[in-house]
């Protein structure tokens, strides 16, 4: 008969503690038999053999782990792996944005100006290192932007570079002479003093920024007006030879290579530098399109490229914040809003020839028309993109009463090209009379001699196919009346 085996230890309810069996008690520790003693007065429990499981209480003491601790763990191991990426990312910008902006981190919220109700950047462009007068700034442009329009109206100004400006502290001479001279901030200087109006920002680039930003939105599309040839145009890799060039007239889609010949190009056909202002103008809104397109900002490829263009040949003072803030107040912004002015010797230009030299005098002997009309941009430009003409006639009996209307468009620094002044047919309008010959195409004039004379505009009665002018202007005695007490 088998012998049973004793418990090794024996629980009596009438007591408060459990009693280990003597004979266990005398046991020699690691023999066979012993498996562990249990005492719980001093709730330890010795080493057992690992072979002995089915007294080992150890694997009953271990729980499976909560949901929220394992949730916690891969959470932490994604927020490494998160802040990994974001070190590398942030050190890529600052590295870049470091070589592009002199201020990249400045975290204003908003933009210089645009509590005023106006921000105006200059840029500059600039040649290559190692080129003919790379210092000088061949391009001159203003981008100017009125915060207080929904959406933002944009008005690109444009200062041919050979025009004759006082630059502080160095006299009268060309304005690209300024950033050769002092840099950037001599030509802010210059340029704001040259408009009347302040400058907050400023933007420089070269040849290659402007070739390699188009490169990296994968070309632009320009609708050329005119075939343009230019037998004197410089070779790509020898500026001192001539290879020309010829870019074919209609709608093209150019890579970087050609879209800077485009805007480059100055002899032959091309309009000298009124055309190339206007060329410069229509490529920087093409980039425009095209970089914020979705297209390319869905492109991480394309959004590399332009990075590394801008940061090795463009600088600015423009921040991060700054540009993000640029890009949010102008996203509805369309072509329409934006109006091309290019300084010029044309009738309304602004500006005229020197007979001693190739310099670009301002067309009254000072600045002050152009100032009028650059601090009245956003209304005046749209104007001035019409170049309307206008006959003036006085039918009443006030005499010189044409002259002082001229005079109140040009003190007002109003771009219409007034042809001639004459006298009606009849001295005896009461009201003043406004005929359109342009079938509404200068909606813009029409509106600002409508308002100014306080009538409506009038389509001639009977068609005229050849007509002289854009419109007619006939002054009645309403508007003698009405300028009587200032004059």
């Amino acid at each position: 008969m088998k012998k049973s085996h004793k418990p090794e230890f024996i629980y009596d309810p009438s007591k408060k503690e459990l009693e280990a069996v003597p004979e266990a008690t005398d046991k020699v520790a690691g023999t066979a038999d012993e498996d562990f003693l249990f005492d719980l007065k001093n709730s330890e429990k010795k080493d057992m053999p690992k072979s002995h499981k089915t007294n080992d209480f150890s694997d009953l003491q271990k729980k499976p782990k909560p949901l929220w601790k394992k949730i916690m763990k891969w959470f932490g191991i994604i927020m490494l792996i998160l802040g990994v990426i974001a070190a590398i990312a942030f050190t890529y910008i600052y590295l870049h944005a470091s070589k592009i902006s002199s201020n990249p981190f400045d975290l204003s919220s908003r933009l210089k100006g645009e509590g005023d109700g106006r921000v105006n950047i200059l840029l500059l462009g600039i040649g290559d290192p190692g080129h003919a007068g790379e210092t000088l700034s061949d391009t001159n442009m203003v981008v100017s932007i009125d915060t207080k329009s929904q959406p933002n109206k944009v008005t690109m100004i444009s200062i041919p570079r050979d025009t004759r400006v006082y630059i502080p502290g160095h006299g009268y001479n060309k304005i690209n002479e300024a950033n050769a001279l002092g840099g950037s901030k001599l030509a802010e200087q210059t340029v704001a003093q040259t408009l009347g109006i302040p400058i907050q920002y400023y933007i420089t680039a070269d040849f290659t920024g402007l070739k390699q930003a188009v490169d990296a939105v994968g070309g632009i599309d320009i609708n050329v007006k005119d075939t343009l040839i230019d037998t004197e145009y410089p070779c790509e890799n020898n500026e001192g030879k001539s290879c020309g060039l010829k870019i074919l007239a209609g709608q093209q889609h150019m890579n970087g290579s050609t879209a800077l010949k485009y805007a480059r190009c100055r002899k032959g056909t091309c309009g000298d530098d009124f055309g190339r202002a206007a060329r410069q103008q229509e490529v920087l809104q093409a980039i425009r399109e095209k970089a914020i397109s979705t297209q390319t900002l869905s492109n991480p490829s394309k959004v590399n490229n332009l990075i590394n263009a801008a940061s090795n040949n463009i600088k600015t003072d423009l921040s991060l914040k700054n540009i993000q803030r640029l890009i949010d107040i102008t996203k509805g912004t369309g072509a329409s809003d934006i109006i091309n002015v290019v300084f010029s010797i044309k009738p309304n230009g602004f500006l005229v020839g020197d007979n001693s030299s190739s310099d670009l005098l301002p067309a009254g002997g000072n600045f002050d028309a152009i100032q009028k009309f650059i601090g009245n941009v956003f209304e005046l430009a749209p104007i001035w993109k019409e170049d309307s003409s206008i006959i003036v006639l006085n039918g009443t009996t006030t005499v010189g009463l044409g002259g002082k209307f001229k005079n109140t468009l040009i003190g007002d620094g109003i771009p219409i090209t007034i042809d001639s002044l004459g006298n009606a047919k009849t001295p005896t309008f009461t009201t003043s009379q406004i005929i359109d010959y342009t079938g509404g195409k200068d909606p813009n004039t029409a509106n600002y001699l409508s308002k100014l004379l306080g009538v409506q505009v009038t389509q001639p009665t009977t068609p005229v196919k050849y007509p002289v002018t854009d419109f007619e202007v006939t002054l009645g005695s309403d508007y003698a009346a009405k300028i009587s007490p200032k004059n």
